[in-house]
């Protein structure tokens, strides 16, 4: 299922590391008392593989953590090793988007600056299968329509009791790229407008009479997770692939730029407007 950490994997090594170096134990002093190889303790407290909890039981006792502490990371590691729901759309995407999808679950606020096209989280059914076709035209109708169907079982975690929030930038260049043809785009600009007015979703969108800008060209996504320990990440996507960034300088350059991006687009009520009347523009005569 690809290459990327999920969260809870990547929050239980964030723990394994923390309580070694407090237990004053180098990774190789730390390897040769629970009897794994220095590789194996280095790849498990970089979130590079999926560890087994009686191996987290083993570390912990190395460490001198027992009661609570324990009990609650050796679950933490049965949980970090369950298949998500998205397991049965394997076939459906590329595997290293399957790590996305599993930030994108857990995540708790989403900053997205869209350049090109509407956010998978946000896209009409029809606009999305326009989408999907064009980018994979080798593609049969009946996988097309799997792609779709994950595409929109993705956009469930906006329907949650306790929904993320969402706060999107969209180029004014994505209202004008026709997707689907001209009913397809009217009915997914209306979707933009109609889900902007949901309490946990806003949208503006970066006008062309404002020129360049920071971060001009790059679309991007940052996420933040509700869990303290889970740090804000940056991902990048490109036709083979995707970057996951959770280094402090690389989410504060891409969180500098959203700013400056907020600053200059459109009022969130302005944007509503704009995506109406764009809409209009689009719909038949």
């Amino acid at each position: 299922m690809g290459t990327h950490p999920t969260v809870r994997r990547r929050r239980l090594a964030s723990e394994l590391r923390r309580l070694r170096e407090a237990a004053d134990l180098t990774i190789e002093q730390a390897a040769a008392e629970a009897k794994v190889s220095k590789s194996t303790l280095s790849r498990i407290e970089t979130a590079q593989i999926r560890v087994q909890p009686r191996t987290v039981g083993t570390l912990l006792r190395v460490y001198g953590v027992g009661g609570e502490v324990r009990a609650a990371l050796v679950q933490l590691a049965r949980d970090a090793r369950e298949h998500g729901w998205w397991v049965d759309y394997s076939g459906s995407m590329p595997q290293w988007f399957a790590g996305y999808v599993a930030f994108e679950d857990e995540a708790s606020g989403f900053q997205i600056v869209d350049i090109q096209l509407v956010t998978g989280l946000l896209q009409t059914p029809d606009y999305a299968r326009a989408v999907i076709a064009a980018e994979f035209p080798e593609d049969s109708p009946e996988r097309i329509d799997e792609r779709v169907e994950l595409r929109l079982a993705r956009q469930a975690i906006l329907r949650r009791e306790t929904p993320p929030k969402l706060w999107l930038i969209l180029d004014e260049s994505v209202t004008e790229r026709v997707i689907g043809g001209p009913e397809v785009m009217a009915a997914q600009l209306r979707h933009l407008a109609d889900t902007s007015q949901l309490p946990n979703v806003t949208i503006q969108v970066l006008p062309f009479n404002q020129g360049p800008y920071a971060g001009m060209g790059v679309g991007f996504t940052i996420m933040e997770f509700a869990n303290p320990g889970d740090p804000t990440v940056v991902y990048l996507e490109n036709l083979s692939g995707a970057l996951l960034l959770d280094s402090p300088e690389h989410v504060a350059t891409h969180a500098t730029a959203y700013d400056h991006m907020r600053a200059i687009a459109l009022s969130p009520v302005d944007s509503v407007k704009l995506l109406s009347v764009k809409a209009d523009a689009f719909a038949p005569r």
